[in-house]
């Protein structure tokens, strides 16, 4: 429980020292920076690690059999990249909005557009990693297909077929996980503080 839960606990209580109401919508003001600028720092870092690891795993001997899968695959990056960008400046956007504003009305609205960019964000992560699944299990098959002899080559693309959906159903789950330990509670926290403010401006 944070300090913002016991003064909003101990509210009531006559042996609590009263704080004025714009105080508490100073800490919920400043509280919800904070939370926001964690989420830009995040998303930041998990795109520092994506770009580090496509670099460690670039190859530079060329493949005339998968042309089509690299101008595919590039293709990819480059949307990918773009809408992550896109995503991190609107963070960065509502962090800045929350961080100079004075009016509730602004932050209440940047709360709210916050929470949607958070919810589109790990959902297009979740597509892309479910894309980019079965793009590298199609160019797998399409190799063994292509040097493989039936019913040898069937037999191998079976059981990758197999394993890749086990470890596919895994590394989702792992992913779910993690957003939930990270975005989830931190938009959990700004839903706190937007309920918070709408009771603390209603008219008495």
């Amino acid at each position: 429980m944070d300090g913002l839960d016991l003064l909003k606990k101990h509210w009531d209580n006559d042996n609590f020292p009263k704080i004025d109401k714009e105080e508490i919508k100073r800490m919920r003001y400043k509280s919800s920076s904070s939370i926001v600028k964690w989420i830009f720092i995040i998303s930041v870092i998990e795109l520092a690690v994506g770009l580090l690891l496509s670099f460690c795993f670039i190859t530079t001997e060329p493949d005339e059999h998968a042309l089509l899968y690299d101008v595919v695959y590039n293709i990819y990056n480059v949307i990918f990249y773009l809408v992550i960008g896109y995503f991190i400046y609107k963070f960065f956007s509502s962090y800045r909005n929350i961080r100079n504003t004075t009016s509730t009305k602004v932050l209440l609205k940047t709360i709210l557009d916050t929470r949607k960019h958070v919810n589109n964000y790990i959902q297009f992560n979740i597509y892309c990693i479910t894309f980019a699944f079965v793009l590298v299990s199609i160019e797998k098959i399409v190799v063994t297909l292509t040097n493989q002899l039936a019913p040898k080559a069937y037999y191998i693309v079976a059981s990758f077929i197999v394993i890749v959906l086990l470890f596919y159903a895994l590394f989702l789950y792992i992913v779910r996980l993690y957003y939930k330990f990270l975005y989830r509670r931190l938009v959990s926290k700004l839903d706190n503080n937007y309920e918070e403010l709408l009771k603390i401006d209603e008219p008495a």
